[in-house]
């Protein structure tokens, strides 16, 4: 991911929607609440170079010191190197946490609701959580059809023929789907990757990133908005959803981006 990661764009990087999004919900929050201390899952650069006011204290968490020392934007006291299931925070500390499309990281359920658990206990009460999702769609395609487009010129760009055809081969969320067979599928119908990315349009360099995948065991776990409403709100629970917005690029209802304010604990199971 550190070698290709000029050739990450949108929908797996956030678009300018995707941006005004965030900023709408952590603007809102302000306004009602001053400065806050913000935890960022991962080190999404966007993030980080939203409009915070003097004052914000700005956290982020990412597992990669190489991804870290390649594209963090800020100040080498704003960033940990550590896993996010390993987080070693103060209750209440947080008050805003934000994720970039990175809950399908972590293996559904258990990974997922150790999350919660763990952001639930690290949100102030009034706490928000803001979320891009990478969710499957409701009418699941076929590889074979995600690969026809490819093939035919009708997929603009490797971000998109990762997402599409990563959902096309996810049996269900508790599986996730095996990076290296999205590879292996896509060597299988073109070996010659250069000569595939010219025939496409694609530069060289851009259809060349998929690599990265090439005999990886890393799986990728997409989850529903039902999904992720159930673990937040039920199960372990502990927020309620406060809103839900969808952008309108390709693939945007893949995409969406889901704010989850804390319980007040009073309000709250007197066990959460």
């Amino acid at each position: 991911m550190v070698r290709h990661w000029q050739q990450v764009g949108p929908p797996l990087r956030p678009s300018s929607q995707d941006i005004e999004f965030f900023e709408d919900a952590v603007q809102e929050w302000m306004r009602h609440h001053g400065a806050p201390r913000v935890l960022l899952l991962g080190v999404t650069p966007e993030i980080y170079r939203l409009r915070w006011p003097e004052g914000t204290d700005f956290l982020a968490v990412d597992h990669s010191q190489a991804m870290i020392d390649a594209v963090w934007p800020g100040p080498k006291k704003t960033v940990q190197c550590t896993e996010w299931l390993a987080l070693s925070l103060p209750k209440n500390s947080r008050d805003i946490v934000l994720c970039d499309g990175g809950l399908h990281l972590l293996a559904y359920p258990g990974e997922q609701q150790q999350l919660v658990h763990i952001l639930r206990d690290i949100l102030s009460d009034n706490g928000m959580c803001i979320l891009r999702l990478f969710v499957p769609p409701a009418q699941r395609e076929s590889s074979d059809a995600v690969i026809h487009d490819l093939i035919e010129g009708r997929i603009s760009n490797l971000n998109i023929l990762k997402l599409r055809l990563g959902m096309s081969l996810l049996e269900n969320a508790a599986e996730g789907v095996e990076l290296g067979r999205v590879w292996r599928l896509i060597h299988e119908v073109a070996p010659d990757l250069e000569g595939l990315a010219a025939k496409i349009g694609w530069p060289a360099e851009h259809m060349l990133a998929i690599n990265a995948y090439r005999g990886s065991t890393a799986r990728y776990y997409f989850v529903t908005v039902d999904q992720i409403s159930d673990l937040f709100c039920d199960n372990p629970g502990g927020f309620e959803t406060h809103r839900l917005r969808v952008p309108s690029y390709d693939l945007g209802e893949r995409c969406p981006t889901i704010i989850l304010k804390r319980l007040l604990r009073a309000s709250s199971n007197k066990n959460l």
